[in-house]
């Protein structure tokens, strides 16, 4: 061994233009170098001290000749992956690597020219992929050579894997079209399904319509199937097709599926980072942080399934985030490996905005979270998910008043202890009163059944609206109505013939003879019924309005009123709208929020309405547009009705 090469072989690091003399000495002996088996690692010391070379041309030349006539793929495969790297080389000189790496895609005859041929076609990409002064059309000719598939497999391989990259960056049909060709070769027909695959989840991510993109997924996972079962060590493949099924479970409300699929995304893309462990190429990281977001994702699917559906219309802090960022992934995490996935959105959204519109206390929740927002809160996220929902349900947009802060914390908050007040609070006082004050909402429903929850949420969503509940006094204390008049609704929907007393003998057909009952009787049993619930009630209060309240609900700093009818002939919500300005017209000089309560007496052959088509909400405007709207909550209550057993 001469001491040149004594040099290039020691252990460590490689060696210094210093130890070789300097930059001229070293080129004074580039012939030596060129023709010696370490020669990479001099190739590494002109790579280490390019920019403070006085002469890159010379070094260039160097790396080509010796590039040109190397045939080892492992160190042809080092060099290429330092030089497709290195941006001060290829300021230069990428034009000369891609012809050189363009040329030597040529021969693959052998094994070991077909293993080096496929190394300088991902170089060849590598290059066109950057973009820059080397365009796509030399390397795609070469993956779309129709004779690539007759190749040797080590070449062809490459080839399969290539085209899946370049589809990803250009979606070009004729790069999916070449991949078929490949699917005919058993070597290769798990790796040409999978690259297949991944196009068309790129595809399916990029369209523009819910039947495309469903279209998309569906060939998507069955090319992921194909190659699975080719070869069945695919934890790759394994983990994006129970990817796509986690999301269609998703958006199909099959929670039981989401969990499983979350959890099989979760364990392949772990055994697959561990197979990779040591093997992972750079210019390949948007596949593998492909593979890590779907990781991610698949855990907030998961939060965020379990909670759409559960009563609270508030929810904790890392539960926000989590739906958050599951109602954004389509732009935040990177879920094909280039580019968005803006298509996901399609069949992510609708879930989470149909849980907000249903259950207006959680789209107060965001209105509070973008009030005063912590430093770590997704703001953009959370605006996108409000908008969408106001505009479902057809409600202005309001911005927040000022900058963000401390003092512009939930509206209703601020309301009622006064801007400057919370102004002066610590962060963490602000953040226990706000907590207490949806900890206070959330209490008067977390125990109802699901169906009272439901009546609940439409309710409270039709009154929102309604300026005078933007008072947290007022929206504490009526809340409490509301959801006291859904448990007597529900008690007295429940309630039987055989178990009845005279209290509420009014609910059930008279006997023969007798008369039907007077809303008499269910005032007096709602009265009774919200006064041992500890309301303050009266009965037909005089001056309220210049009239007589049927019921009157006293409540600190404001009152409302129960008007009692009852209904013969038809109890349609349309039929009682003729009940609703006798009911509002008891707000004249007060809030602007009432109660209806109707006893229908209309026959009942047949089954009795669900609890949630007995009560909802009426929007009375006002005759003139400088006056106040007014709101009511109309209880429509079953009577005259037979049992089940006795229905036709």
């Amino acid at each position: 061994m001469t001491p040149l090469e004594t040099l290039l072989a020691r252990r460590g690091d490689a060696p210094t233009l210093e130890d070789f003399g300097g930059e001229d000495r070293f080129f004074a002996q580039a012939d030596e170098l060129r023709t010696s088996r370490l020669w990479f690692r001099a190739a590494e010391t002109i790579l280490a001290a390019w920019d403070s070379l006085n002469s890159t041309d010379r070094a260039a030349s160097f790396i080509a000749e010796a590039l040109t006539a190397e045939s080892r793929p492992g160190v042809i495969g080092d060099l290429l992956d330092r030089l497709c790297d290195h941006p001060g080389y290829l300021r230069d000189h990428s034009t000369t690597l891609n012809r050189i790496a363009l040329r030597r895609t040529e021969p693959h005859a052998t094994a070991l020219e077909a293993e080096t041929a496929g190394l300088f076609l991902e170089a060849a990409l590598r290059l066109a992929l950057a973009g820059g002064a080397i365009k796509r059309y030399g390397v795609l000719d070469v993956l779309t050579d129709p004779q690539a598939p007759s190749a040797p497999i080590g070449y062809a391989r490459h080839v399969v894997r290539a085209l899946g990259a370049a589809y990803e960056q250009w979606r070009d049909a004729d790069l999916a079209n070449a991949l078929h060709a490949f699917l005919d070769i058993p070597a290769l027909r798990s790796d040409a399904a999978f690259e297949l695959a991944m196009c068309n989840l790129s595809d399916a991510f990029n369209a523009t319509d819910r039947s495309s993109l469903l279209t998309q997924l569906a060939t998507s996972r069955t090319h992921f199937t194909e190659a699975i079962d080719s070869d069945e060590d695919r934890p790759d493949a394994t983990a994006y097709r129970a990817a796509i099924n986690a999301v269609l479970a998703f958006e199909a409300n099959d929670n039981e599926a989401l969990t499983s699929e979350a959890a099989q995304v979760r364990r392949s893309t772990s055994e697959h980072a561990l197979w990779l462990t040591g093997l992972r190429t750079s210019w390949r990281d948007g596949r593998y942080d492909t593979e890590a977001a779907w990781y991610t994702l698949s855990t907030d699917l998961e939060h965020t399934a379990a909670h759409l559906d559960a009563p609270l219309p508030t929810w904790p802090s890392q539960t926000i985030q989590h739906i958050l960022a599951a109602y954004t992934a389509h732009r935040s995490v990177r879920l094909t490996p280039n580019g968005d996935a803006a298509a996901l959105q399609l069949l992510v959204a609708p879930r989470i905005e149909d849980a907000f519109a249903a259950r207006e206390g959680l789209l107060l929740h965001v209105h509070a979270l973008l009030a005063d927002a912590p430093p770590d809160w997704d703001r953009q996220a959370a605006e996108e998910l409000r908008s969408a929902v106001e505009s479902r349900l057809g409600l202005p947009h309001h911005e927040p008043e000022g900058a963000r802060g401390k003092g512009e914390a939930a509206d209703n908050l601020a309301a009622e202890l006064g801007r400057q007040v919370l102004a002066a609070l610590p962060p963490d006082t602000l953040s226990g009163l706000h907590e207490q004050l949806t900890d206070t909402y959330s209490s008067h429903i977390k125990t109802l059944p699901k169906a009272e929850q439901d009546l609940f949420n439409e309710v409270i969503r039709g009154l929102r609206p309604c300026l005078d509940l933007q008072s947290f006094s007022v929206r504490e204390h009526f809340i409490r109505l509301v959801t006291a008049t859904i448990r007597f609704l529900a008690n007295r929907t429940n309630r039987g013939r055989d178990k009845h007393t005279k209290k509420t003998a009014y609910l059930f057909a008279p006997k023969p003879g007798e008369k039907l009952p007077l809303e008499i009787e269910l005032q007096e049993d709602l009265h009774d019924y919200l006064d041992s619930a500890g309301f303050e009630v009266q009965m037909e209060s005089i001056d309220r309005s210049g009239g007589r309240a049927d019921i009157l609900v006293l409540f600190p700093g404001f009152s409302t009123v129960i008007e009692c009818k009852r209904e013969l002939r038809k109890a349609e919500p349309e039929d009682l709208k003729r009940y609703l300005w006798q009911t509002v017209a008891y707000q004249a000089a007060g809030v602007t929020l009432g109660m209806l309560a109707v006893l229908d007496l209309t026959p009942k052959p047949q089954w009795l309405p669900n609890l949630r088509n007995n009560m909802w909400t009426e929007h009375i405007p006002a005759p003139d547009s400088r006056q106040l709207d007014r709101w009511a909550v109309v209880m429509r209550v079953p009577g005259n009705r037979t049992t089940p057993h006795d229905m036709s």
